[in-house]
């Protein structure tokens, strides 16, 4: 018997047996696009249920079964379970999935990461997993990212900003993503500190070498202002919706329509119109009192150094129509001074060009629109352009080769 499309089915990966006491269960918190509130993803975060110790999470958690030797199993559980669940979603919603040094150092997580993709069918390029900022530095590890990479696997760094000496092997290794921790984002409201400056360096730094940006922990409206502000291009975090159980993800992500999440109302579902994503982003524009500039920016799809373009930007728009069944896709390049790199459409945002401003990716389902601002800043171009042309007779510059991946923040303990 055929499951319809949209119904919400249980699935459970195979039994797998463990040594601590109790078992393991999943919870999924959406991510969010910043220039439409779109959700473009869903992370997979791991608990266990203890019959005395009650719910453990991966502070408490990942000790343990490293300890004990559970850290294999759960590895492949994780793996599994969560590929099958995002096999239910919209082709158009990733999947992240977090994975710590220790397992890139001593198992064959390519092996898993296989083993789970080919048994749920789930495409390479919907799954990212998550890593942190050592992990990149890290020579055993940064060897089975490679390979992970060369499989069409998405890689994110996790918790930006609390280890600046790995932003160099992040030239070196195929990253699509990076999130700001959310220590930084709590700290953003004051008008002075080095919060701000430590959130606007990562983005800069991450666009320049053709990364997205999302900003984790995010709890306001005022942080989600902020972060747009400073061009970021999606978060995460319980203003627009806590962790929730396989069944509440699988029916928030498997819809007909995509859901799009307000920007100013904490975790609020803006309707929207099944018409497309053009539709879908002029509606969350409306509901969220956008300036029409930014709301009328939406249907016009651009082309951005080593985006995918306006062709595949209207692949997506056409997807959504037809039920959300479009996906534009394209792996990234190698960084050797080229067009930047193009994440999936995880890619949960934007990559960027090196050395320009921030441009949306052709991936993006909501038909490439501009992230929020960038339409008020064009049109203040043309008051630039004498100086451009002067600019122009100036002795071109040279340009330099562009470059080629678990823990909540202020009080959210979700990883």
């Amino acid at each position: 018997m055929r499951t319809p499309r949209g119904a919400v089915v249980a699935v459970s990966a195979p039994d797998t047996t463990f040594t601590l006491e109790g078992s393991p269960v999943l919870e999924f918190q959406p991510v969010v696009d910043l220039a439409d509130g779109r959700l473009l993803g869903m992370e997979a975060l791991v608990r266990w249920d203890h019959p005395t110790l009650g719910r453990l999470h991966p502070a408490r958690l990942l000790p343990l079964v490293e300890a004990n030797g559970d850290i294999i199993p759960l590895g492949e559980w994780v793996l599994a379970e969560a590929c099958a669940q995002a096999r239910l979603w919209s082709p158009s919603v990733q999947l992240a999935v977090n994975c710590t040094m220790s397992q890139l150092r001593h198992l064959d997580v390519a092996g898993m990461v296989r083993a789970a993709v080919e048994t749920s069918g789930l495409a390479y390029d919907r799954l990212t997993l998550e890593i942190t900022e050592d992990t990149v530095a890290d020579g055993d590890a940064f060897v089975e990212l490679q390979a992970l990479s060369a499989m069409g696997v998405q890689l994110a760094v996790d918790d930006v900003g609390t280890n600046w000496s790995s932003f160099e092997p992040l030239r070196r290794l195929a990253v699509n993503t990076v999130k700001i921790d959310g220590s930084f984002v709590a700290g953003l409201e004051p008008t002075q500190g080095i919060n701000r400056l430590v959130v606007e360096t990562v983005i800069h730094m991450a666009h320049s070498l053709g990364m997205a940006t999302i900003a984790e922990g995010v709890e306001t409206a005022a942080q989600v202002a902020l972060i747009r502000e400073f061009d970021a291009d999606a978060a995460q975090g319980y203003f627009f919706a806590r962790p929730m159980p396989p069944e509440e993800a699988t029916a928030m992500a498997s819809g007909e329509v995509v859901p799009h999440f307000s920007r100013t109302e904490a975790a609020t579902i803006v309707p929207v119109r099944a018409a497309g994503a053009a539709n879908g982003a002029a509606a969350a524009d409306a509901a969220d009192g956008a300036d029409a500039a930014d709301a009328a920016d939406g249907d016009a799809g651009t082309t951005g150094d080593g985006g995918i373009g306006v062709a595949a930007a209207k692949a997506g728009k056409a997807g959504d129509a037809g039920g959300g069944s479009g996906k534009a896709t394209g792996k990234a390049a190698p960084r050797s001074g080229g067009p930047a790199p193009v994440p999936d459409v995880t890619a949960i945002a934007a990559p960027h060009s090196a050395g320009t401003k921030a441009k949306p990716d052709g991936a993006r389902a909501n038909g490439g629109r501009r992230p929020a601002g960038q339409a008020r800043k064009a049109a203040a171009q043309p008051k630039k352009a004498a100086g451009a042309q002067k600019a122009a007779k100036a002795p071109a510059a040279k340009k330099s080769a562009a470059p080629k991946r678990a823990g909540g923040a202020s009080g959210q303990s979700d990883k």
